[in-house]
């Protein structure tokens, strides 16, 4: 059972916020980068050697990138509408402890994790020459991931009464339990009342499918030759990555704050990715893998849109607006 719904979270990563933008893609014959160069032909037009690959759409400039969304994100809640539920849930928690004469206590608000401005802003690797130049590969304002205010302690009165008393003594939940709603104890209740699907919950098909294809679009071979090409500028200025993400994930950069080191990598990271379109020829076939399986998941993807608009409906009522 995931308790963290608890309180308000942001949204870390690769992973998935924004509402669904389009996918205003770039003309093929623009095929610029985000420095206004043209990109490199292989990367603005990323071939079909392979009939059972997915064809990608245009490629668009690497500056654009960042301001696109993803077709999943159709089915994906919006940062406004997770932080609703969240606000919800916890006025639905604090009824449901009262009536059993218990507080509910204050969420701890601090947090380290970044929110980001897209789903595509860092899914690619850093791409902001200025943001790097200050910051490295964290983004602004994060001076090092992991450091998190400790949310209270519960006690196990508290702790029953939220999540049930096999989650209490950290157990799954008994299979009575999590049956007929999502999850035991007042929590469970809040969700039962917002319509959340229990099976829809555990299946997490939207978050599923938007992990699958960025794996899926990065072993891709369209994309692991612009990656190539990537590493190859990056062993030119001294650094050796297989691609933007192995570089901002180096553990030598967990420091309280980024090193010249890290600068010089991120500033490195940025210039080869732009030079090559690495985030345009990724998001084409990200994108394109993307298509197929929603296609492939119509049926169970049409189900989990209703549920998000029930939960959005019923997320009104109890706000009342």
């Amino acid at each position: 059972m995931d308790r963290a719904v608890v309180r308000p979270r942001r949204v870390p990563g690769p992973v998935l916020v924004g509402v669904v933008l389009g996918v205003v893609l770039c003309a093929a014959s623009a095929g610029c980068t985000a420095s206004g160069e043209r990109a490199d032909p292989a990367a603005r037009a990323p071939g079909r050697a392979d009939p059972s690959l997915p064809p990608p759409g245009a490629v668009p400039p690497a500056g654009e990138v960042a301001r696109l969304d993803l077709p999943i994100a159709a089915y994906l809640p919006t940062p406004e509408q997770r932080a609703r539920q969240t606000a919800a849930e916890q006025v639905l928690i604090r009824a449901c402890l009262g009536r059993l004469g218990l507080t509910y206590p204050t969420p701890a608000t601090a947090d380290t994790e970044p929110v980001l401005r897209s789903r595509t802003e860092r899914r690619y690797g850093v791409g902001d020459p200025v943001e790097v130049a200050g910051w490295g590969f964290r983004p602004p304002g994060v001076a090092k991931a992991g450091d998190k205010p400790s949310a209270p302690a519960l006690g196990r009165e508290l702790e029953v009464a939220l999540y049930g008393a096999a989650a209490a003594d950290g157990l799954p939940p008994a299979p009575t339990e999590g049956s007929d709603r999502p999850g035991p104890g007042c929590l469970g209740e809040a969700r039962f009342a917002l319509g959340v699907d229990p099976a829809l919950e555990r299946a997490a098909l939207p978050s599923r499918l938007d992990v699958e294809s960025f794996e899926r679009s990065r072993a891709d071979p369209r994309v692991r030759q612009v990656l190539a090409l990537w590493s190859t500028c990056m062993r030119g200025k001294g650094f050796d990555y297989p691609d933007p993400l192995a570089a901002g994930g180096d553990p030598a950069w967990d420091t309280p704050v980024p090193s010249a080191r890290e600068i010089a990598a991120a500033t490195a990271t940025v210039a080869c990715r732009a030079e090559h379109n690495v985030a345009g020829t990724w998001y084409a076939v990200d994108v394109a893998y993307q298509r197929q399986a929603i296609e492939r998941e119509a049926a169970a993807l049409t189900r989990v849109r209703a549920a998000r608009e029930n939960t959005v409906r019923k997320v009104a009522e109890v706000l009342g607006n």
